[in-house]
């Protein structure tokens, strides 16, 4: 079986662009374990597929995102995510980030341009 993992992820035509860590690897936060910064990720990616120099023609938060996030003492995860990905694309995120039973949640933090009305591109 897969390890679970923490950290943040991207969504650009279907696909997924994410940095992930094994959770026992997660930077602690409070009750948290996590990974990983959106504009920093953004920022330092050297783009070498057509998806990742798609993501970096726009401004990082251009597209859906979201983070995994453990809570240690509840002992579960949530998955954060921009409020137009549908039940099924968390689900599959889910599994790309190998949690069984995450809680889904949204936040306003992570909005796309199409979620956003003050984004400015």
């Amino acid at each position: 079986m897969r390890e679970s993992k923490v950290g943040i992820f991207f969504v650009i035509d279907d696909q997924i662009l994410m940095d992930a860590v094994p959770v026992d690897q997660g930077e602690p936060y409070g009750d948290t374990l996590g990974h990983g910064g959106h504009y920093e990720f953004w920022e330092l990616l050297v783009p070498k597929t057509d998806i990742e120099k798609k993501f970096k023609a726009r401004a990082y938060d251009a597209y859906p995102r979201g983070r995994v996030v453990y809570f240690t003492i509840e002992k579960h995860f949530v998955l954060y995510a921009d409020k137009c990905l549908k039940q099924s694309k968390l689900k599959w995120l889910a599994k790309q980030f190998c949690i069984a039973e995450p809680v889904f949640k949204k936040d306003r933090h992570y909005q796309c341009a199409g979620c956003n009305p003050f984004f400015l591109d």
